[in-house]
């Protein structure tokens, strides 16, 4: 090669490689490219055209914004300032932005960053037709009562909370305490309206006691309402409510033991003889082993029953009886020939075992938490049933809820009806 043309060669080779270095040294683009399609977004449920895909690529670290103009020049946030490291992106776009559908109209769209001082934007045009006119809202909410004790003592055990609704949308109930522990509130079962349909819906909360399950502690508790739609769209309301003396009631009769006896004999062989016109006797004790006080109801301990009675009967001082009571506790002796379920029934303490309560006005008994109390009863033995001998025992009855399976036929004893 001539010495000329070596000193062209040079000249063009230094050329190329200073346009390669200011090319090194210049910045990638900020926004490289943005587009969203289609540019026609119909969220009116049909199943075409629901969603619009936005894509974008950074070139470098950016501070991203994604916002729609309308015709009335105000910018509606889909995404605001929120860094993104340089990359390639997709996100799909339903039409809700800052929880409202963009209404039918034209739209200018725009994707910016910025990197400093330094922004960049690439916009486009998008048409928003058949979006909903009406936003979601919760228009009814209340809760009754305020204040529950959620303990199955049959008072003040559940609280029922209301959420309306003007369309169709989920709706999820929690109460959340100070720490920021949530408790979710059933929807009660037995309703007109299937979940998620427009109208009102009742949550009957009962706190899990029902199911045997600890409440949440006592305290006052924000109850949060939130309604969410397919769209995303959400509307949120709160409200309070206290649980006091809250728990699962746990009683037993102590040691499952039953001191049966009649008045001719203490019943230490294979069976009590008693004469007939005479008396059976028991005594047991009752111990509240939960960490709730416990409610009961009379007829009080002592009080004697004949054999073709049962606690519904009128009684001296009671001619009314004494009725079932969901709720309370008693303790109840029954038979093998009893046409009904544990027809003899007494508290489970005396007056002086008991704590008294006024509620509403009217008096209530309760054994506190951790106690015992004797209780002892007769039955009087006024007729020989179909089967003698027969067998005796006591149960420990929680009325309308259940008799655990240590409380039911505890400790029976064949009984001897003796006489003509």
């Amino acid at each position: 090669m001539r010495v000329p043309e070596m000193r062209r060669f040079g000249r063009w080779f230094g050329l190329i490689g200073l346009l390669l270095a200011l090319s090194a040294c210049r910045p990638a683009p900020l926004l490289r490219s943005a587009t969203i399609q289609p540019d026609l977004l119909t969220p009116d449920g049909d199943g075409r055209n629901e969603v619009v895909a936005i894509r974008y690529a950074l070139g470098r670290n950016a501070t991203v914004s994604i916002y729609f103009v309308g015709p009335d020049g105000t910018p509606r946030y889909f995404r605001r300032e929120q860094p993104r490291p340089r990359g390639e992106y997709e996100v799909l776009f339903n039409g809700v932005v800052e929880n409202q559908l963009l209404p039918d109209g034209h739209y200018t769209w725009v994707v910016e960053a910025r990197e400093g001082s330094e922004t960049a934007q690439i916009t486009g045009t998008l048409t928003v037709s058949g979006s909903h006119p009406q936003a979601l809202r919760i228009t009814g909410f209340s809760i009754s009562p305020p204040e529950f004790t959620p303990n199955r003592d049959g008072l003040s055990d559940r609280a029922t909370i209301n959420v309306c609704i003007n369309r169709p949308a989920q709706i999820l109930v929690y109460l959340e305490g100070a720490d920021g522990v949530r408790y979710p509130v059933p929807r009660k079962e037995v309703q007109l309206r299937k979940p998620g349909e427009e109208g009102c819906h009742i949550f009957d909360y009962d706190a899990g006691v029902d199911r045997g399950q600890e409440p949440p502690p006592d305290g006052t508790y924000t109850v949060y309402a939130v309604a969410e739609d397919a769209l995303g769209l959400r509307d949120v309301v709160t409200g309070t409510l206290t649980i006091r003396e809250g728990g699962v009631p746990r009683a037993e009769i102590l040691n499952g033991r039953v001191e049966f006896r009649s008045d001719i004999s203490a019943g230490t062989g294979d069976y009590i003889p008693v004469n007939l016109g005479g008396f059976l006797y028991f005594t047991l004790t009752v111990h509240n082993y939960g960490a709730v006080p416990i409610r009961t109801s009379g007829p009080p301990p002592g009080t004697c029953y004949d054999l073709d009675q049962t606690f519904n009967t009128p009684q001296p001082g009671r001619p009314e009886g004494w009725a079932e009571e969901s709720g309370a506790w008693r303790v109840g002796i029954d038979f093998d020939t009893s046409l009904r379920n544990y027809p003899f029934r007494w508290a489970v303490g005396r007056p002086e075992d008991l704590e008294v309560r006024i509620i509403d006005g009217r008096p209530y008994y309760y054994l506190p938490a951790g106690r015992t109390a004797i209780v002892t009863g007769c039955i009087r033995i006024t007729y020989v049933p179909p089967r003698n001998p027969l067998y005796f025992w006591a149960g420990l009855i929680h009325e309308d809820v259940e008799i655990a399976p240590l409380n039911n036929r505890v400790d029976p004893r064949r009984v001897l009806i003796e006489g003509p």
